[in-house]
């Protein structure tokens, strides 16, 4: 499971993650299934939302991949 999925499952669904930072669900939805990975510049917010579930290194090891 990428980090991207964790995050969403921990936060409860994509739309959640999207109101939190602040995007639309179809975001969400196309780094869940398209990209398989979160942009950059969300590693770290999403790392918050989930209180440290999802390490910053966790979501920097999808972009790796």
């Amino acid at each position: 499971m990428s980090a991207i999925a964790k995050a969403v499952e921990i936060v409860g669904s994509q739309t959640a993650l999207a109101q939190i930072l602040g995007v639309k669900q179809a975001h969400v939805w196309n780094w869940l299934h398209i990209h398989k990975r979160s942009p950059a510049k969300y590693i770290r917010r999403i790392s918050l939302a989930t209180e440290g579930e999802v390490s910053e290194s966790d979501l920097l090891r999808d972009h790796e991949l």
